[in-house]
């Protein structure tokens, strides 16, 4: 088994370097705490005070990686397991992977070596990278995913049910009378092909065609990446009278682009989102398909905390179902709107034939 000397002695470094990186401390620069957790990575090395806590399930520390702070989904999850493991005693350590695997790894490893008692993790790209799922998959400690899509078989997983989420809201809107519905997502993203999926599901069962004119995946999923897509959509054929958005944030972006284009919202184009994290707090007020945050959170925080208290057993995936939220951003289609005014005795006009 090796010993603190071995790890010393494999970075070229000082045991009492080895020591302040293993407790955490400041006073060592970032280029030879790399070389430590390089070399207790190599050696396999764990401290026996983390073999003691981990043996008790008593350091009380977890760790938690998500690929964006600044994604408005997180926090409140983010939230969820905070509360958790503070009702618990544990304290909670975050990590911010900005989707990239070099700083997952850099995290994981650190929390490992640091005694974290198990790791929530965002079930996204840059956790099933080869290097990165390889060290998920030699801790020592419980893993539990959360969010995403990308289930990983060995551990524990809290996901939505993108598929019936999307489906829901397409359906939606063509019951509003919606034909030509939009679609805007992310490149490379499995989240995206189980949204797509639902969208598609819905048009089909409705007897509706699916215009691939009319679904446009980009490099991201924030603002900008929501306004540049929904540009594009605006001048294919046929033209959408509603758009399904991967998220909110997306959402947000198409909508500024749809007003640009002097397009109103819903009266000319409904735009619908996912995730219901902006819906209420923009104009007109977001459709969105709201994701139970919070529980899934709790429920995330609550299988680790069971895991690390000793719960056996195989991988569980517990799946939470999204509800749609109807707000203002939604409207009649062309299709109800010409029977309204036939109702009424009036003769709608086409939106493609309005000058914008």
């Amino acid at each position: 088994m090796a010993t603190i000397r071995d790890v010393a002695r494999k970075a070229g470094l000082s045991v009492a370097t080895v020591s302040a990186v293993l407790n955490n401390k400041p006073v060592v620069s970032e280029r030879s705490r790399r070389k430590v957790l390089q070399a207790i990575e190599e050696l396999d090395y764990r401290p026996n005070r983390v073999a003691r806590a981990l043996s008790r399930n008593s350091s009380n520390t977890v760790g938690m990686l998500v690929p964006s702070v600044d994604n408005p989904f997180f926090p409140q999850v983010v939230k969820s397991v905070e509360d958790v493991f503070f009702q618990n005693r544990f304290v909670t350590l975050i990590g911010n992977t900005e989707g990239k695997p070099d700083r997952a790894l850099y995290y994981i490893k650190s929390m490992l070596s640091g005694w974290a008692d198990g790791l929530i993790i965002s079930l996204t790209w840059e956790m099933i990278q080869p290097e990165v799922l390889d060290n998920l998959k030699r801790a020592r400690v419980p893993v539990v995913g959360l969010a995403g899509a990308r289930i990983i078989p060995e551990f524990d997983a809290i996901i939505p049910d993108d598929t019936k989420g999307a489906f829901d809201a397409v359906s939606y809107l063509v019951d509003l009378g919606h034909r030509e519905i939009g679609f805007i997502g992310v490149h490379d993203s499995q989240s995206t092909a189980l949204r797509l999926q639902g969208y598609k599901d819905a048009l089909q069962q409705a007897g509706l065609p699916v215009y691939d004119e009319l679904i446009l995946l980009g490099r991201g999923y924030e603002k900008a990446d929501g306004y540049m897509l929904a540009k594009a959509l605006m001048r294919r054929s046929p033209w959408p009278t509603a758009l399904f958005c991967y998220n909110d944030v997306m959402a947000l972006g198409a909508m500024t682009a749809l007003r640009e284009e002097n397009i109103r919202i819903p009266e000319d184009v409904s735009i619908l989102g996912f995730d219901d994290t902006a819906g209420p707090y923009c104009h007109p007020q977001l459709t969105s398909v709201a994701l139970p945050k919070a529980e899934m959170g709790f429920l995330a925080a609550s299988l680790l905390l069971d895991r690390i208290r000793g719960k056996e057993g195989p991988p569980e995936v517990i799946t939470v179902r999204p509800r749609l939220v109807v707000r203002d951003s939604t409207g009649p289609g062309p299709r109800l709107k010409a029977q309204e005014a036939a109702e009424g005795g009036e003769q709608p006009q086409p939106f493609m034939q309005r000058s914008r």
